[in-house]
């Protein structure tokens, strides 16, 4: 996005005249690893996609963390009743 700002401080014509300055507006991009597909990655994402990202990789890993606590006791009651 591009912008054009001056400010007019002064009266009194040409002679003082505020210059017109060209501003240009960036995107706040980061540069992440991420887990994509499996695959851990570098990406460049803007601060919303950031967020959006980080929630997402916190919601896998919770649920990892669950299925691993949860594992070992399937097994065990499997292992008794098959026994």
């Amino acid at each position: 996005m591009i912008q054009k700002s001056g400010a007019h401080q002064y009266g009194g014509g040409w002679a003082m005249r505020a210059t017109k300055k060209r501003v240009v507006f960036k995107v706040n991009l980061h540069s992440v690893k991420v887990t994509y597909n499996g695959v851990r990655r570098t990406m460049r994402l803007c601060t919303k996609c950031l967020r959006k990202v980080k929630s997402e990789m916190e919601k896998a890993e919770s649920r990892k963390t669950k299925e691993a606590l949860i594992t070992p006791k399937i097994r065990e009651s499997v292992s008794t009743v098959t026994a």
